[in-house]
């Protein structure tokens, strides 16, 4: 939060002085030094958050990439599994029929 702080005051005291002396820089015809200053101090502003995006979006691929392979493998698996090995829907029906009969 320092950094944010520190940059985004210097972007935020030059956005006021511009919008003051619009007028004067007008006069002058200073505006495309302002607007690239201002565009610079964006940049100074947004770039510590670069790196942390880009590893965000990084590790979200890597995640991903092996949820998919988790599950792909399992489907294998268990395709591959002979009939019968897993009987999910009696042990369900058990299950609910237990739990229903306690109440």
């Amino acid at each position: 939060m320092w950094i944010n702080g520190t940059t985004k005051s210097a972007l935020v005291n030059h956005l006021g002085e511009s919008i003051s002396g619009a007028i004067t820089i007008r006069a002058f015809g200073e505006e495309d030094r302002f607007f690239a200053k201002n565009l610079d101090l964006v940049d100074k502003n947004a770039s510590p958050y670069f790196c942390n995006f880009a590893a965000t979006e990084w590790l979200i691929q890597r995640l991903e990439i092996m949820s998919a392979s988790v599950l792909s493998f399992s489907a294998f698996v268990m395709a591959l599994l002979p009939r019968g090995t897993f009987s999910p829907g009696k042990q369900l029906y058990e299950h609910h029929a237990a739990s229903i009969g306690q109440n």
